[in-house]
């Protein structure tokens, strides 16, 4: 038995030193919470709960926290309606104290933002909540980015559920962090953001 235990431990001593790690600390951090938009009282505790976060943001209470747009419906690897928030490390502990007392129903996706998009999405998500199976094999998401993802400011979007019909309804130029589509150009493998 402790021959087993000792060539077990090697081998993960052995793939740890043979894939590096990544020394950098975590800069930013997601929160996406799930709804589905058919079902109107997850619709209202979703929204609820984006407005209290709205005021928690605009209070002081979430340091270096904004609200990205509400997406309906399939988005990326989201496979369902959800809204994100996005913290730098220093909002990170408020942020998460936030959502473990409040996200009520809801299930809550965190992942870092580091180079490794794809691992960010799957291997190292926490939840709250249930678990929704994402799709972490998304074209959306990249084996290995130049640095890590950043956590923009966003602009000042609805805590409305949205209209895709409607022209005013902004959808992220794909791949890119360019929210307000003011770079057509821009690629997120190329370009520094």
């Amino acid at each position: 038995m402790n021959q087993y235990f000792v060539a077990v431990l090697l081998a993960v001593v052995a793939t740890a030193a043979a894939q590096g790690f990544y020394e950098e600390e975590i800069g930013a951090w997601h929160f996406h919470t799930y709804f589905f938009e058919v079902n109107p009282s997850k619709t209202a505790e979703a929204i609820a709960f984006r407005k209290a976060t709205r005021q928690m943001i605009n209070g002081g209470d979430l340091p270096d926290c904004s609200l990205n747009q509400i997406y309906i419906g399939w988005d990326g690897p989201h496979p369902v309606s959800q809204w994100e928030l996005c913290c730098n490390k220093t909002g990170y502990a408020a942020a998460h104290s936030w959502h473990t007392q409040n996200h009520g129903n809801l299930s809550v996706l965190i992942h870092p933002l580091t180079i490794y998009d794809i691992e960010d999405h799957k291997s190292r998500t926490s939840w709250l909540g249930k678990e929704v199976v994402i799709d972490a094999e998304c074209p959306c998401l990249y084996p290995e980015l130049p640095q890590p993802r950043p956590c923009p400011v966003y602009p000042e979007y609805s805590d409305e559920l949205p209209d895709p019909e409607n022209p005013q309804y902004e959808t992220p130029i794909r791949g890119t962090e360019d929210y307000l589509q003011l770079n057509k150009d821009f690629d997120i493998l190329r370009d520094t953001y």
